[in-house]
């Protein structure tokens, strides 16, 4: 009987140190910055602005690209950081997005941010 209760006791620690091993490796690959980057309303209707924002992340400034489902680059535009953070209205030089589904990719500091835009 007293084998077994080592055993368990040996059992109690390995488990109890691998937990909290497997606890630190998941902390340190959680990243230190974690941006907020939204598209909003989403989805959106034809007729109304669509507003993208990202917060929470450090840059000069922002490259935004839209591209349509077939790849087809539809509007770029580099956004500048205004009161900590980015926040602008979608637009294709006054003309409103088609209805249809695109990617929404922003791009500064080496880091890319992608959302999906549906447009009714």
């Amino acid at each position: 009987m007293k084998a077994f209760q080592k055993i368990s006791i040996i059992a109690l620690c390995f488990g109890c140190m691998m937990n909290s091993y497997t606890a630190g490796a998941q902390n340190s690959m959680i990243p230190s910055e974690s941006p907020d980057f939204r598209i909003f309303p989403n989805p959106t209707e034809r007729d109304y602005d669509t507003y993208v924002s990202l917060q929470g992340f450090k840059a000069n400034d922002l490259l935004v690209v839209v591209y349509d489902m077939l790849g087809r680059e539809i509007y770029s535009k580099v956004e500048l950081m205004e009161n900590g953070g980015f926040l602008f209205t979608l637009s294709t030089d006054g003309k409103k997005l088609p209805a249809g589904v695109y990617l929404i990719s922003a791009a500064a500091n080496d880091n890319v941010f992608k959302q999906k835009l549906i447009v009714r």
